[in-house]
């Protein structure tokens, strides 16, 4: 008999071997749901679901307008000043080419002379604004507001762009 039970630990082990053993499960256990919950935060899931999100460092993140027209306006103010930054861009690429500005208007722009086209189109959008180059500076007109003359415009007071 007492071979029987000498034989039975060996298969099995003994009670502090069995411990030892579950312990480390446990321990593989709390280590993987720690990591698991890590990798829900760092993705902006909520494990809690309390509603908590965390922001994942370098992403952008959008503001809702309070209502449909101020949305309108952020959106024109944007195009403007993109447009903007787009025909500044044009008239640097045009000045380092050719050493001198181009012409009044926007045919320099998007004709195939002097290395151009430097635009696809001329940005419009004649609801909100217009962009007009007359040789020697940059004038953003807005339909209301005040017009800005060499730069996209300002924001207090509304100026150029931010007047559209």
């Amino acid at each position: 008999m007492d071979a029987f039970r000498r034989g039975r630990r060996r298969v099995h082990g003994s009670c502090r071997e069995q411990g030892i053993a579950l312990l480390g499960t446990l321990l593989t256990v709390i280590v993987l749901a720690v990591m698991a919950v890590i990798m829900l935060n760092t993705l902006g899931g909520s494990p809690s679901g309390t509603g908590t999100t965390t922001t994942i460092p370098g992403a952008t993140t959008a503001t809702v307008p309070a209502t449909l027209e101020s949305g309108a306006q952020e959106a024109a103010v944007s195009a403007c000043r993109a447009n903007y930054r787009a025909i500044e861009m044009a008239l640097a690429d045009y000045r380092s080419l050719n050493g001198l500005l181009p012409a009044a208007g926007a045919a320099w722009a998007t004709a195939a002379a002097n290395g151009g086209p430097y635009l696809q189109v001329w940005p419009e959008s004649a609801r909100d604004y217009s962009i007009v180059w007359n040789g020697t500076q940059l004038s953003v007109i807005p339909v209301r507001g005040a017009s800005s003359h060499g730069s996209d415009g300002t924001s207090s007071p509304q100026s150029g762009c931010f007047a559209a």
